[in-house]
């Protein structure tokens, strides 16, 4: 009874990630907020770290977190908020902060979980592409 309790409970919150990160990236105009406070919400409530934390983190720490606090399948809707708030961040540093955490992530979920999605390495390559 527990494990059903568990896996609806992770399946809901991966429909609601999967919502946020649906309209995030079809760019509906949905939110009346500046983007940073979106993800700032985004990272609170899905992740329960402040956005000042992932920022600051070292890859370290950021791999420990992934590994102990979050179930595998929450890595790559992290790894994939990440990168868009990376990718729609005005400051420089920041983007690519941001970006490098996301593709850190990206590249441990699939060595953990060995699958991988094409569109994983488009993310990957858009990273890159930013990066340089």
């Amino acid at each position: 009874m527990g494990i059903r309790f568990e896996s609806n409970s992770l399946l809901n919150w991966t429909n609601e990630m999967g919502k946020f990160l649906r309209l995030l990236v079809d760019e509906q105009h949905v939110f009346d907020e500046p983007s940073s406070l979106v993800f700032d919400k985004a990272y609170d409530e899905f992740f329960k770290k402040s956005r000042v934390f992932f920022l600051t983190v070292t890859d370290e720490a950021l791999i420990n977190y992934a590994k102990e606090e979050l179930d595998v399948e929450q890595i790559r809707p992290l790894a994939l908020v990440l990168m868009h708030d990376g990718l729609k961040s005005h400051d420089i540093a920041e983007q690519q902060t941001l970006l490098l955490k996301a593709k850190l992530l990206l590249n441990y979920v699939m060595q953990e979980t060995s699958n991988f999605a094409f569109e994983d390495y488009g993310y990957l390559a858009t990273i890159a592409s930013k990066l340089a």
